[in-house]
């Protein structure tokens, strides 16, 4: 059984995902210099339940795919840069 997932364009700074409960299936992350990003399950801040840290080196890229039951977010969806440049997007169903 295939599960949808629907991504989330990141604006390259703190932003909301998802204001209400989603489940956080995954990210597709690039950096041009080294960065790390959160994922909290938080609707509007960088606090609550950490779900995920990804690091990053110069020049790469990631991607992540947490599979039919990804991980469950109570609250809602929260992705704070906390350092570099990143772009991509965060997948939630």
């Amino acid at each position: 059984m295939s599960v949808a997932a629907t991504p989330v364009a990141l604006t390259g700074a703190d932003q909301s995902v998802s204001a209400g409960p989603a489940t956080y299936r995954g990210y597709t992350l690039a950096a041009t210099a080294a960065a790390v990003v959160k994922v909290w399950d938080n609707p509007s801040a960088a606090s609550g339940t950490l779900l995920d840290t990804i690091t990053l080196g110069a020049n790469a890229s990631l991607q992540a795919w947490y599979g039919s039951g990804g991980l469950r977010a109570a609250r809602g969806v929260f992705v704070q840069v906390v350092s570099g440049t990143v772009e991509g997007s965060v997948r939630i169903g």
